[in-house]
């Protein structure tokens, strides 16, 4: 229709995704009504589609460090992982002898411009990110600004620097102008000497910092194009963050379906609220476990710290939805093995470190889950479309697609054999399997064992390794 404004003009006029979605659905484009719309993922442009990969550099294997992280990078690159999350790097005691730094909490944070000698040196983390960097992956640093270590070096000098309490801790005193501008000055310092990408703000929703890193993100961003993740659940950081922590759908996996054995389908209810509560483009981090979850600690309560028991046998059905629908992905080190065991991420405890060899099958789901989500532009910046089942409590089918790519995923989220009927329209043309290499048109009919699962993509790049086995 030559008089048609296209969906870009719309979109720079002031129309939402959601609201041409809705329009265009109402005048009786019906197939609208199921698919949704996407916009450009938030971010710079180098984040887009990069899964995230969290590292707690003490416990990363019996020595630690960053040395030890930089001589594991071939092993992270196999993983297809792009951006790498660290967790804080600061001293977390007054008491600077090794001891003491690899045993305190590292969320509370002693300097804010210096190294943890447990980890390495200001040098070690230099090396570390600079060949991250050479090896196309890029680095997000954990920032604590909330709350500080009571013998923080800035506050000996600067008693009133505190301000009430935060987590039981001395607060930082934001309505103080040096002290706001100390940590302005503390979040530019790393960018500008390690050359990290961005940041964790934690604690990001607690009063003042919503106000705070409104004005502190567009001065960080002058220096360098950043990526921004908050520790926080809600469409009013964003813009200003480019991510946000998804606890809803965490939940709904963890006890609705799991726990209660709820239907498949409440996925779907919370990608659509996702879509259409959320400005155009956000990013919700996706994620089954991280450094709370993996010590039993989550926003809805306690839980399981041992993916087994918090998944219910099904945690490979829960990483493939995590890893293709809409948002980024985000996982722990530890996860691609399937790894048993607690990490004692912000105090020092003795415990088993990850073995990195162990479970194969998942290592191999995660690097090729990995080339799907990094390497398909259908995962990270296509549309989504729900398709119905004669069985929607247990299966759970999706579409994501952006021009001729294609990953059409279908889920079985229940411990039993199920078998159902796609009533949907099916998409046209030949996949590929990602896991058993098969390939041909979709079946309607899906056939799959408890907490199973199906991936087919159209033309995602041949760097997609399509033979591994489950």
């Amino acid at each position: 229709m030559k008089n048609t404004l296209s969906r870009q003009k719309l979109i720079q006029k002031g129309f939402s995704t959601g609201f041409l979605q809705r329009a265009l659905c109402y005048l009786g484009l019906t197939f609208l009504c199921s698919a949704v719309l996407q916009a450009q993922p938030a971010g710079p442009e180098w984040s887009w589609g990069l899964p995230i990969y969290q590292i707690a550099p003490r416990y990363y294997n019996e020595t630690g460090g960053f040395k030890e992280i930089e001589k594991d990078i071939p092993r992270l690159k196999s993983l297809n992982v792009g951006i790498i999350y660290i967790m804080p790097v600061h001293p977390c005691s007054d008491d600077t002898s090794w001891d003491a730094q690899i045993r305190c909490n590292n969320f509370q944070t002693a300097d804010f411009q210096g190294v943890n000698p447990a980890m390495g040196s200001l040098q070690d983390y230099k090396d570390l990110v600079r060949a991250l960097h050479a090896n196309g992956m890029y680095v997000i640093q954990d920032m604590v600004p909330r709350h500080m270590h009571p013998g923080n070096n800035m506050l000996k000098l600067h008693p009133d620097w505190a301000k009430g309490e935060s987590w039981g801790l001395p607060a930082w005193n934001f309505d103080n102008p040096d002290a706001r501008q100390y940590m302005l000055e503390s979040l530019k310092y790393w960018i500008r000497e390690v050359d990290i990408d961005g940041y964790r703000i934690d604690v990001a929703g607690s009063d003042p910092l919503p106000e705070v890193f409104r004005e502190f993100i567009p001065e960080l961003r002058k220096m360098k194009p950043i990526f921004m993740l908050a520790e926080a659940d809600g469409p009013r950081f964003h813009p200003h963050y480019d991510m946000t922590y998804d606890w809803r759908n965490l939940k709904t996996m963890i006890v609705e379906i799991v726990q209660q054995g709820g239907p498949a389908s409440r996925i779907d209810e919370n990608i659509r609220r996702d879509l259409s509560e959320y400005p155009d483009g956000a990013l919700r981090m996706r994620h089954l476990d991280n450094h709370d979850l993996n010590v039993g600690m989550a926003p809805f309560g306690r839980i399981p710290g041992n993916m087994d028991e918090r998944y219910g046998g099904g945690q490979k059905a829960f990483a493939v939805l995590a890893a293709t629908m809409p948002g980024k992905w985000m996982y722990f080190m530890g996860n691609e093995i399937n790894n048993p065991r607690r990490i004692p991420h912000a105090w020092g405890k003795e415990y088993d470190w990850i073995h990195w060899e162990e479970n194969p099958e998942f290592t191999n789901l995660y690097s090729t889950l990995g080339a799907i989500h990094r390497y398909n532009p259908a995962v990270w910046d296509g549309n989504y479309r729900y398709l119905n089942t004669t069985h929607n409590d247990d299966l759970f089918v999706m579409e994501r697609k952006k021009g001729d790519n294609v990953v059409f995923v279908v889920i079985n989220f229940s411990a039993s054999q199920t078998t159902g009927t796609i009533t949907d329209a099916l998409p046209e043309g030949d996949f590929t399997e990602a896991f058993n290499g098969g390939t041909g048109p979709l079946s309607r009919v899906m056939d799959l064992p408890g907490w199973s699962y199906r991936v087919y993509v159209k033309d995602t790049p041949p760097r997609l390794p399509l033979s591994v086995s489950k």
